[in-house]
């Protein structure tokens, strides 16, 4: 039998305290130590940190830096690159990994696959030529999972149903990423959980039965789905969504 791994072992768990003081070591840019850097980008690839313990250090974006500092070796530089490769993959897969969804009636799946669509048409009318906009592409099988997990997660969150409050939640969302520019970046690039955008943005100021609807007749699904999102970001007007 192989010796069993301690819980410390293992690859997903990590040390944050470690990490941060690692992050604080490569984060020099005048530390041109290639013994001590070669030794903890050593020590980081025995682990896979989760995304939050990635945000909270801004390794991914450390070792970016590193792959293009001239006083690097080049061995250095491309370790560097290749951990924040391996990372990002990793959590590339778990983000497309397929999650688990429930069977709706035919109404119900039309009802989300508008909406889905709507979410879409969104993020392609806010893609811009300028080089700080992260870039939408509706062809990109991560960016399609991300729409659909976006979605799903704003279904899960009203007790999976398809109901007004599921509708101006879905108003709601695409109306603070349309607000918020950094936001709608971060969600692409992968910054911050769909879970953390949904329960922090969205679910906020939003609590069950308080949505109030001026005109209780507007449903944006009852519009084909040619409709432009201009058009269904009007319906806007006829909602009051209550603040924080």
């Amino acid at each position: 039998m192989g010796k069993q791994l301690k819980i410390n072992e293992l690859k997903r768990v990590v040390n944050v305290d470690k990490f941060s003081q690692y992050a604080n070591i490569l984060k020099d840019a005048d530390n041109s130590d290639e013994k001590q850097i070669d030794s903890i980008l050593n020590e980081l690839a025995l682990k896979t940190p989760s995304r939050d313990v990635l945000m909270k250090t801004k390794l991914g974006f450390i070792l970016k830096e590193i792959s293009k500092r001239p006083n690097l070796s080049k061995k250095t530089r491309e370790k560097a690159l290749s951990l924040r490769t391996k990372w990002k993959e990793f959590h590339k897969r778990l983000l497309l990994a397929p999650k688990y969804d429930v069977k709706c009636d035919k109404p119900t799946t039309e009802s989300r696959q508008r909406a889905r669509e709507e979410l879409t048409k969104y993020f392609i009318k806010t893609n811009s030529a300028d080089s700080k906009t992260a870039l939408f592409d509706s062809n990109h099988e991560e960016h399609i999972s991300l729409i659909s997990d976006l979605e799903f997660t704003i279904f899960q969150q009203n007790d999976k149903l398809v109901n007004n409050k599921y509708f101006n939640l879905i108003r709601k969302c695409i109306n603070i990423l349309s607000q918020n520019s950094k936001l709608r970046n971060d969600l692409l690039n992968l910054n911050i959980k769909i879970e953390d955008l949904v329960n922090q943005y969205v679910i906020a100021g939003s609590p069950r039965n308080k949505f109030i609807s001026k005109t209780t007749s507007i449903n944006f699904f009852d519009t084909p789905c040619t409709s432009s999102t201009k058009e269904f970001l009007q319906i806007d007007e006829s909602i009051d969504f209550l603040k924080n």
